[in-house]
């Protein structure tokens, strides 16, 4: 089959730039243009929120009349039609009291109570609106919990049986778990579903595990990640199920918009920049230093940035105990950008408050300081104690700010540290979550940048000549869709 004739539905729970609370938005926005440019025929569906409705996007077509079961009742919904800057179709599911939300998911008290209702009738209807159209898809591409009921209510649909699922997981951590009395809503027969071997999950029961469980292949966002999910001590309780099926569990790297991820054209940042010309990097770390107001010092010394959501998942807590010794013995400057665990953020204001101006803590969500941070640190650290893939230590080494990452996940695979590979590395690695194996890994990279400021520079220009564009993922979705199709025809 050529790629022109190959048609992909592509389903999610967010997009950016217009409804986004993490990394799924990011590959939403920029894994389907990569797509598209290999010429499949493509489409997305996503959910009526008040967000992408108000975007601006030019609309399309608006199909009304539209009915789907959610428990014992028949509830009406429309699809607006609409298409991005590039031509793709986007079809929202909207229903007002489901989606006219402030928020994706939750508020300040926490996730929405009918967030089961909201996702299985998104499902319910999703799939009410395929039967609309006047072609079968041949890969319906669902990406995690909110997606995971498709590929079981598919199965029910004879004019689907031909079209392939392909479940993502972006993150395991999110199982969309819901209490058995919720089970009713799905319509499907518990006799045959809640069970063991189907959505049912220790006296409860799984949107993920009904995605992992049901769909054809399973998908997650980079290879060590894949292989980690199979093992108790990463698959929350899920490994035995990824397992049994890991014939078909894949992982493909998430990319990176280097059209957005650039030093040589950003407009947030005090100076541009290239591999070839690096010397604008000096002007942006001192910009750094002068906004975050650390010691003018530091503009000689390393400084570590860390943009990051504060919690234990993502290690932050591991670098509390070695505060003193960063600043203290080794004279580091730190800059941290990111909110999120209430403890942990007071812990890292108080030590702040008492850095002597090495220590910066802005907890917030800011993407011009990012970038910022991106172009004026020396090294970015990410201590993770697991990670899907990670996209700030790629944006980092576009930015020649070296990364030093706990080898887990796609940290794993995009990040080869210096000392075990001379002649390739471009980053710093450690290997247990432990603050000590973090502060030796930031003692390494402190060392080499003291010892020899041209081995640095080589690193650093290493580091941005890698390749982890969207184009390489695109090409590997693509194989992975072929060989789904080339399996159902055999």
């Amino acid at each position: 089959m050529g790629s022109a004739a190959l048609r992909v539905v592509l389903i999610a729970s967010e997009m950016g730039p217009w409804a986004k609370t993490g990394g799924l938005a990011d590959v939403m926005e920029s894994l389907p243009p990569a797509l598209r440019h290999l010429g499949i025929d493509l489409r997305l569906i996503l959910p009526g929120y008040r967000q992408m409705l108000q975007a601006g996007i030019p609309a399309g077509s608006v199909h009304t009349g539209l009915h789907a079961w959610l428990g014992p009742q028949r509830l009406a919904f429309s699809v607006h039609r609409m298409r991005t800057e590039t031509g793709i179709p986007i079809d929202l599911i909207e229903r007002e009291d489901m989606f006219d939300r402030p928020n994706l998911y939750a508020d300040s008290q926490g996730d929405y109570y009918d967030n089961a209702e909201r996702f299985i009738f998104f499902c319910r209807a999703l799939t009410v609106w395929l039967q609309t159209w006047d072609i079968v898809p041949h890969i319906v591409h669902c990406n995690d919990w909110h997606t995971g009921l498709v590929p079981v209510l598919l199965q029910s649909i004879p004019a689907f049986r031909s079209s392939a699922t392909l479940f993502t997981i972006h993150n395991l951590g999110y199982p969309g778990l819901f209490d058995a009395d919720k089970f009713a809503l799905t319509g499907l027969d518990p006799n045959h579903h809640y069970r063991p071997d189907g959505l049912e999950f220790f006296g409860r029961w799984s949107m993920l595990k009904a995605g992992m469980f049901y769909s054809r292949a399973v998908s997650t966002v980079s290879p060590t990640y894949a292989r980690e999910i199979q093992q108790p001590e990463y698959g929350r309780g899920f490994d035995g199920v990824l397992a049994a099926r890991s014939a078909s569990v894949f992982g493909i790297l998430n990319g990176v918009d280097y059209g957005k991820w650039s030093p040589e054209k950003d407009p947030h940042i005090a100076a541009n920049y290239s591999r070839k010309d690096l010397s604008g990097k000096s002007a942006c770390k001192a910009d750094l230093i002068r906004r975050c107001g650390l010691a003018a010092d530091l503009h000689k010394q390393p400084v570590i940035g860390i943009v990051s959501r504060l919690d234990t998942q993502k290690g932050i807590d591991l670098i509390l105990p070695i505060l003193d010794q960063l600043m203290d013995d080794l004279h580091l400057g730190l800059i941290i950008l990111g909110t999120g665990d209430k403890n942990l953020e007071n812990r890292l204001a108080e030590a702040s408050g008492s850095s002597r101006k090495r220590l910066a803590f802005i907890p917030q969500f800011d993407e011009v300081l990012s970038r910022q941070i991106l172009a004026g640190a020396d090294m970015l650290l990410v201590p993770s104690r697991y990670e899907p893939c990670g996209l700030t230590q790629l944006y980092a080494m576009q930015y020649a700010t070296i990364p030093v990452v706990r080898a887990t996940g796609g940290l794993n695979d995009t990040v080869v540290d210096v000392d075990a590979d001379p002649a390739n590395g471009w980053g710093f690695t450690f290997g247990r979550a432990d603050p000590q194996d973090c502060l030796s890994a930031i003692e390494r990279a402190a060392a080499l940048y003291r010892r020899s400021p041209g081995e640095w520079q080589r690193i650093q220009q290493r580091g941005m000549a890698m390749d982890f564009s969207w184009d390489r993922s695109a090409l590997a979705y693509q194989r992975l869709y072929r060989s789904l199709i080339s399996d159902s025809t055999t």
